[in-house]
C-alpha cells in the first residue's frame, strides 16, 4: 500500500506542477506578449514620498490614510497615491502664514474635520473660512484685559472658535460688549 500511496503522491506532485508551469506560462504570454491590449503596462504603485510637500499638506494626507496604513503597504501607498493625484487638480492648501495666531487657529479648528479628509477637502474649507472672513471685522484684540477676563470670555466662546474665525468674532465682540468695551 506504501508504494502505491507513494506512486499517487508522484503523479499528484507531476500534476500540480504540470497544472502550475501551464499557468505562469499562459499568464506570462497574455501580460508580456499580448499586442492587443491598449492600455499601458501597469506601474508599481509602492509608498511615495511625501518630503517634497509642505506640512499641512503632509500631514492632511497622511491623517486621510491612516486607516489604511494599518491594513499594510499596498493600501496606504494605494491611499496616498490617490491623494497626491486628486491634489493636482486643485488649488492646494492655502497658507495661513499672514494671519495672528487667534485668527489662524480657528479657522484650523474649524477644519479639523476635512483636515482628516485629504488636502483637497482641507484646502477647500481653508478658503471658505478666508473667504468668508474678508467681509467681517475679524477677531478683536483681547490684549487690553486683564487674565481673568480674557479667559472668562476665551472659555465662553470657545464652541464659536471652532466654527471659524466669524463665529469667535462675533462671540468676542458680544462679550466685550457686554461688559462695556465696543470692540474695533
Amino acid at each position: 500500500m506504501l508504494g502505491g500511496h507513494t506512486t499517487a503522491m508522484t503523479l499528484s506532485n507531476r500534476f500540480l506542477t504540470a497544472a502550475l508551469l501551464t499557468q505562469v506560462a499562459w499568464v506570462w504570454a497574455c501580460s508580456s506578449h499580448s499586442t492587443q491590449s491598449s492600455e499601458p503596462a501597469p506601474v508599481p504603485t509602492g509608498i511615495p514620498s511625501l518630503s517634497g510637500l509642505d506640512d499641512a499638506t503632509r500631514q492632511s494626507i497622511e491623517l486621510a490614510c491612516m486607516m489604511q496604513k494599518s491594513q499594510g503597504p499596498v493600501a496606504y501607498g494605494s491611499c496616498l497615491n490617490k491623494q497626491i493625484n486628486t491634489l493636482r487638480s486643485s488649488p492646494g492648501i492655502p497658507s495661513l502664514a499672514d494671519l495672528d495666531d487667534a485668527t489662524r487657529q480657528s479657522i484650523e479648528l474649524a477644519c479639523m474635520m476635512q483636515k482628516s479628509q485629504g488636502p483637497v477637502a482641507y484646502g477647500s474649507c481653508l478658503n471658505k473660512q478666508i473667504n468668508t472672513l474678508r467681509g467681517s471685522p475679524g477677531i478683536p484684540s483681547l490684549s487690553g484685559l486683564d487674565d481673568a477676563t480674557r479667559q472668562s470670555i476665551e472659555l465662553a466662546c470657545m464652541m464659536q472658535k471652532s466654527q471659524g474665525p466669524v463665529a469667535y468674532g462675533e462671540c468676542l465682540r458680544a462679550q466685550l460688549r457686554s461688559i462695556g468695551i465696543q470692540p474695533r
